[in-house]
Protein backbone atom coordinates (compact mmCIF):
# COMPACT_ATOMS: atom_id res chain seq x y z
CA UNK A 1 0.00 0.00 0.00
CA UNK A 2 2.33 2.69 -1.29
CA UNK A 3 -0.51 5.23 -1.35
CA UNK A 4 0.24 6.13 2.28
CA UNK A 5 3.82 7.19 1.59
CA UNK A 6 2.72 9.16 -1.49
CA UNK A 7 -0.05 10.83 0.52
CA UNK A 8 2.46 11.70 3.24
CA UNK A 9 4.61 13.38 0.57
CA UNK A 10 1.58 15.36 -0.69
CA UNK A 11 0.86 16.51 2.87
CA UNK A 12 4.52 17.47 3.30
CA UNK A 13 4.42 19.55 0.08
CA UNK A 14 1.23 21.25 1.28
CA UNK A 15 2.82 22.06 4.63
CA UNK A 16 5.84 23.57 2.89
CA UNK A 17 3.68 25.69 0.55
CA UNK A 18 1.57 26.86 3.49
CA UNK A 19 4.64 27.81 5.51
CA UNK A 20 6.23 29.69 2.61
CA UNK A 21 3.01 31.64 2.02
CA UNK A 22 2.05 32.11 5.69
CA UNK A 23 -1.19 30.16 5.30
CA UNK A 24 -2.91 28.90 8.45
CA UNK A 25 -5.54 26.63 6.91
CA UNK A 26 -5.93 24.78 3.62
CA UNK A 27 -9.54 24.48 2.47
CA UNK A 28 -9.08 22.08 -0.44
CA UNK A 29 -6.43 19.89 -2.00
CA UNK A 30 -6.97 18.63 -5.55
CA UNK A 31 -5.18 15.58 -6.91
CA UNK A 32 -5.26 13.95 -10.34
CA UNK A 33 -4.87 10.17 -10.19
CA UNK A 34 -4.70 8.15 -13.40
CA UNK A 35 -6.18 4.68 -13.41
CA UNK A 36 -2.86 3.34 -14.73
CA UNK A 37 -0.78 5.14 -12.08
CA UNK A 38 -0.83 2.18 -9.72
CA UNK A 39 -2.54 4.24 -7.01
CA UNK A 40 -6.03 3.53 -5.69
CA UNK A 41 -7.90 6.79 -4.99
CA UNK A 42 -9.93 5.06 -2.27
CA UNK A 43 -6.84 4.83 -0.06
CA UNK A 44 -6.07 8.54 -0.42
CA UNK A 45 -9.60 9.38 0.68
CA UNK A 46 -9.51 6.85 3.51
CA UNK A 47 -6.11 7.77 4.96
CA UNK A 48 -6.05 11.55 4.46
CA UNK A 49 -7.97 12.23 7.72
CA UNK A 50 -5.65 9.88 9.63
CA UNK A 51 -2.43 11.40 8.30
CA UNK A 52 -3.60 14.98 8.95
CA UNK A 53 -5.25 14.34 12.31
CA UNK A 54 -4.60 17.02 14.96
CA UNK A 55 -3.04 19.44 12.44
CA UNK A 56 -4.81 22.82 12.37
CA UNK A 57 -3.49 23.45 8.86
CA UNK A 58 -5.67 20.60 7.58
CA UNK A 59 -8.71 21.08 9.80
CA UNK A 60 -11.82 20.63 7.60
CA UNK A 61 -9.66 20.31 4.46
CA UNK A 62 -11.51 18.70 1.57
CA UNK A 63 -9.52 16.26 -0.57
CA UNK A 64 -10.69 16.28 -4.21
CA UNK A 65 -9.56 13.47 -6.45
CA UNK A 66 -9.98 13.62 -10.21
CA UNK A 67 -9.53 10.20 -11.80
CA UNK A 68 -8.34 9.99 -15.40
CA UNK A 69 -8.92 7.13 -17.81
CA UNK A 70 -6.10 4.92 -18.99
CA UNK A 71 -6.15 5.40 -22.75
CA UNK A 72 -3.87 4.00 -25.41
CA UNK A 73 -3.23 4.19 -29.14
CA UNK A 74 -2.56 0.90 -30.90
CA UNK A 75 0.70 1.07 -32.87
CA UNK A 76 -0.52 -1.63 -35.25
CA UNK A 77 -3.97 -0.45 -36.35
CA UNK A 78 -4.28 3.09 -34.90
CA UNK A 79 -7.29 2.36 -32.67
CA UNK A 80 -7.73 4.39 -29.47
CA UNK A 81 -9.04 2.42 -26.52
CA UNK A 82 -9.45 2.26 -22.75
CA UNK A 83 -6.67 0.02 -21.48
CA UNK A 84 -8.39 -1.32 -18.34
CA UNK A 85 -11.42 -2.71 -20.17
CA UNK A 86 -9.32 -4.77 -22.59
CA UNK A 87 -6.55 -5.96 -20.25
CA UNK A 88 -4.13 -3.90 -22.33
CA UNK A 89 -4.85 -5.48 -25.71
CA UNK A 90 -6.28 -3.54 -28.63
CA UNK A 91 -9.97 -4.40 -29.03
CA UNK A 92 -9.72 -4.07 -32.82
CA UNK A 93 -6.62 -6.15 -33.68
CA UNK A 94 -5.55 -7.77 -30.38
CA UNK A 95 -2.06 -6.24 -30.40
CA UNK A 96 -0.42 -5.21 -27.14
CA UNK A 97 1.93 -2.82 -28.95
CA UNK A 98 0.61 0.55 -27.80
CA UNK A 99 1.40 4.09 -26.79
CA UNK A 100 -0.14 5.20 -23.51
CA UNK A 101 -1.95 8.51 -24.10
CA UNK A 102 -3.11 9.18 -20.56
CA UNK A 103 -4.12 7.77 -17.24
CA UNK A 104 -0.63 7.09 -15.87
CA UNK A 105 -0.31 10.43 -14.11
CA UNK A 106 -0.37 11.47 -10.48
CA UNK A 107 -0.34 15.19 -9.76
CA UNK A 108 -0.99 17.62 -6.97
CA UNK A 109 -3.09 20.05 -8.99
CA UNK A 110 -4.28 22.74 -6.61
CA UNK A 111 -4.39 24.06 -3.07
CA UNK A 112 -7.23 26.35 -2.08
CA UNK A 113 -6.67 28.44 1.03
Amino acid sequence: MHEISVLEKVVQLCRKAAEENKVENIKEISLTVGELSGYLPYFFTEYFPIITKDEPLFEDTKLNIHETRGEALCKECGAMYKVSTTEGACPRCGSRNKTILGGDEFRLEQLIV
